[in-house]
């Protein structure tokens, strides 16, 4: 399973963004070339990063397919419903591969003043948008 011949699992969260670094690739490239299947990644495609959309800044697509040409299993779910981590969850732990789900979310999902607004990449809330916002979740 690893170098070390332990039986654990390593669990990486990383956006979308962060494949626009060459250092993700030569990681995804070390796992496969050393048989890291205890390796599982979970990116955060919401396709929004700190200046702009994922498409308009450095167009990353398509993730999966990059993601198997460097011999990785790969999931894709709803990143909002964890239902669909359950479907996948023994196939991502039994794999003899290193494993990546892309989970699809929307930034800011349920909160109508941050839904898709790249302000919220980086802004902080005020007291009363905070409460907007448990109210919003709420009712949902």
């Amino acid at each position: 399973f690893s170098k070390k011949k332990k039986n654990q699992n390593v669990f990486v969260i990383i956006s979308d963004g962060e494949l626009n670094e060459g250092t993700t690739w030569e990681a995804a490239m070390f796992a496969s070339h050393n048989n890291l299947n205890n390796l599982k990644v979970f990116i955060d495609n919401n396709k929004i990063q700190s200046f702009g959309s994922t498409k308009d800044v450095l167009n990353n697509e398509p993730i999966k397919e990059k993601w198997e040409s460097f011999n990785w299993q790969v999931f894709t779910i709803d990143g909002h419903n964890y239902k669909d981590y359950f479907k996948i969850k023994q196939n991502l732990l039994r794999s003899r591969k290193p494993c990546v789900v892309i989970c699809n979310t929307i930034k800011g999902k349920g909160v109508s003043f941050m839904e898709n607004n790249l302000d919220w990449h980086y802004k902080s809330v005020s007291e009363e948008q905070y409460k907007l916002s448990i109210n919003e979740i709420n009712e949902k």
